[in-house]
């Protein structure tokens, strides 16, 4: 079954979702109007709450009203198109679906998903923050103010990314950060996940509470005068690699 419905751009400031078994994506595109496009099982389709109110567009499928089906799979695919134009805020969620946004500018950028995994690929925005639980969480090209990424056993991948305020928050999923300019603070917590940051920085304030873990630096010294970098441990490491240009040293265990 198929659900196709326009809204005007001008009076939509937020557009918000909580699906069940949905995969959501969205793209930006020579449009004037925001669209939506829904696909799925009847049953998923005409549960599905969509309303429009005080400009913000809510997409909804509470877990309390679904009926079990013994016979056929429930399923939903949400494509949500955007105006190049369109500078509003996302919140979505997704129980166990992929999240998808591409080539977005906007406010904020809230993604929450259970077991999906969510990919952002050049995106600017005010502040972003994401929580997933077992699914992957990658982003790319993408620029903030202040970026939020927690985890319980999904890995963290980012890459190409500018934001002046970044914390992680992981339990064993290992996280890579690669940036393209230097923060100004960075935090967060890890109990067996490795984290490894690489940022085009001379020196950083970095400090590693920790039981079993360690604090490797490449390229980059470690002064109180540097950057805010505050993490805490239990057996997970801390990789720091600074100047890019120059690749070749070897680790130094601080």
């Amino acid at each position: 079954m198929n659900r196709n419905e326009t809204f005007s751009s001008q009076e939509t400031h937020t557009v918000s979702m909580d699906m069940v078994r949905s995969s959501i994506d969205v793209q930006v595109c020579d449009t004037e109007d925001i669209q939506l496009l829904i696909s799925g099982d009847d049953e998923s389709v005409n549960l599905l709450h969509l309303e429009w109110a005080d400009g913000t567009l809510r997409l909804a499928m509470p877990m309390r009203d679904r009926v079990p089906n013994l016979i056929s799979t429930a399923w939903m695919q949400i494509m949500l198109r955007l105006p190049r134009d369109w500078k509003g805020g996302m919140d979505l969620k997704s129980q166990s679906g992929s999240v998808s946004v591409r080539d977005f500018s906007g406010t904020d950028l809230i993604i929450s998903t259970t077991s999906g995994p969510v990919r952002v690929e050049n995106v600017q925005c005010i502040t972003s923050d994401i929580h997933v639980i077992s699914g992957i969480v990658f982003l790319k090209k993408t620029q903030a103010e202040e970026i939020k990424l927690t985890t319980v056993t999904g890995n963290i991948l980012l890459s190409e990314i500018a934001a002046t305020r970044i914390h992680l928050s992981t339990v064993s999923g290992n996280s890579e950060i690669n940036l393209t300019a230097p923060f100004e603070q960075f935090s967060g917590n890890s109990v067996s996940g490795d984290t490894h940051l690489f940022a085009p920085m001379n020196e950083v304030n970095a400090r590693l509470t920790s039981i079993t873990g360690r604090i490797l630096t490449r390229n980059i010294s470690i002064q109180e005068a540097g950057p805010e970098l505050h993490f805490n441990s239990v057996t997970g490491n801390l990789e720091i690699v600074g100047d890019l240009t120059h690749t070749n040293n070897k680790n130094q265990e601080v």
